[in-house]
């Protein structure tokens, strides 16, 4: 496989220009007060108007067509879950324009034309030239069993929103960029894939699980992946011959949050190369992502409103205080969703990123891998772990399957007391990789099951 940098050698080059979008300079009183407009325009043009079930909530609420001038006045609805939200069969999350709610609520300009192309019979090439690249879902992505409708529409504003990802991320039109995200229905993938392309990127998309000599001959600048298919791919490298991929820069790891401990291992067998992360909890539209070298990641005021609750309460929590994710749709058409529990814990700060100065929020995610179990990453002689957590005759116990490094492949029993000393489990488990990954596979990615009864 040649060297995919060298072959863009020859290429005229330049940065990104990738023009700013709304949140990236404005002081956040502003941000708030134009998200405030946009939500409330989009919830009477369209969430009320093209979806039964939003108009139902709404109605329910008491805040009707009109009654959501703001983010404040969400609080009145009850959140829902994605699971809730997929089981209307029906698709209510989908902005579904029929010709009467068209005709009703649609802009008076549409309606106009709506009117004229009825009279001469050519209803039809309005919608397809008008009305679907807006909201006919013509792309679809799975989160977790929940099917999200994308409209053309929404595809160019996922490749603008990527195309921003990636110049935050310190990403240029002259860097090679090689994915190994694992190809099919995610955001992840087709975000990185459509901002790839939206920004000028030269990019190789690779199915499957690449070869690491495969990838170093292609020496790129810029590697995207899975957090944990990085590690293994890096450590792949590392052993054959003490090789590492020095071409390498950045390393945006795509998909989950990224905790210190993966963090660091990442960073330890890339060295020269900053790890930038982007993630987003089933269901959000578009990535939370880094910025080259900062830390939490940047939401996107234009596309979603955040709010931070108590989880038992549902009242908002102040800036830089603990609390869970609901998450609101911004302008998003195919599939909308209003005041989605996210599950995902963390805290919001405003104000300048000290890295690179933007003023999007910035939301800092909670630990996902409890403190206890953080040995397990930066002990050297584990490559790869899962642990589960289980009640057994009323008592809890922990499970830790683990996969030794080469390193400690000789002496797995003395890895198992090292790791003793620090990690109080009720029994470690050594397996060989692919046995590690299986299980992972089969946990979704997660490396902390939790079997306890609720």
């Amino acid at each position: 496989m040649p060297n995919l940098h060298a072959v863009l050698a020859g290429r005229e080059g330049g940065t990104g220009n990738v023009p700013g979008v709304f949140g990236d300079t404005e002081p956040p009183s502003r941000i708030r007060a134009g998200q405030d407009r946009r939500l409330a325009r989009y919830a009477r043009r369209e969430l009320y108007a093209f979806s039964t079930w939003h108009r139902s909530r709404l109605d329910d609420a008491g805040l009707g067509r009109r009654g959501v001038r703001g983010a404040g006045d969400l609080r009145r609805l009850a959140p829902v879950t994605l699971a809730e939200a997929g089981a209307d069969r029906a698709g209510g999350a989908l902005l579904r324009p029929t010709l009467d709610a068209l005709r009703r609520y649609g802009p008076r300009r549409l309606a106009v034309r709506l009117a004229l192309a009825d009279a001469y019979g050519r209803l039809d090439q309005l919608g397809r030239r008008c009305v679907d690249p807006r909201y006919k879902p013509v792309h679809w992505t799975a989160d977790g069993g929940f099917l999200v409708g994308w409209s053309a529409h929404d595809l160019d504003r996922l490749a603008r929103l990527g195309a921003r990802w990636l110049v935050g991320a310190g990403v240029t039109r002259e860097d090679a960029l090689v994915s190994i995200v694992p190809g099919g229905p995610t955001l992840a993938f087709w975000e990185l894939v459509l901002g790839a392309r939206a920004a000028g990127l030269s990019a190789l998309h690779l199915d499957g699980a690449p070869s690491s000599a495969d990838v170093v001959r292609l020496q790129p600048t810029v590697l995207a992946g899975g957090p944990l298919d990085l590690l293994r791919l890096a450590e792949d490298v590392g052993q054959e011959g003490g090789a590492r991929l020095r071409s390498c820069r950045t390393v945006l790891a795509v998909g989950e949050p990224l905790d210190d401990g993966l963090r660091d291992r990442l960073s330890s067998e890339m060295p020269g190369a900053t790890v930038v992360a982007a993630w987003a909890p089933p269901g959000v539209r578009a990535l939370w992502a880094e910025c080259h070298g900062g830390d939490g990641v940047h939401l996107s005021p234009v596309a979603e409103v955040i709010e931070v609750v108590d989880p038992l309460s549902g009242v908002p929590v102040g800036s830089g205080s603990p609390g869970e994710v609901v998450w609101t749709a911004l302008g998003w058409r195919g599939t909308a969703l209003l005041r989605l529990r996210t599950g995902v814990f963390g805290s919001l700060v405003e104000g300048p990123c000290p890295h690179c100065r933007r003023t999007s929020p910035r939301f800092f995610a909670a630990p996902t891998i409890p403190p206890f179990l953080d040995v397990l990453d930066r002990h050297p002689g584990v490559a790869a772990w899962q642990a589960e957590l289980r009640t057994v005759g009323g008592n809890e116990e922990l499970l830790v399957f683990l996969t030794p490094s080469p390193s400690a492949a000789a002496d797995p029993g003395g890895l198992c007391r090292a790791l003793d000393e620090h990690l109080s489990a009720t029994q470690y488990v050594v397996v060989d990789r692919p046995t590690l990954d299986s299980r992972l596979r089969a946990n979704d990615g997660r490396r902390l099951v939790d079997d306890r009864p609720a």
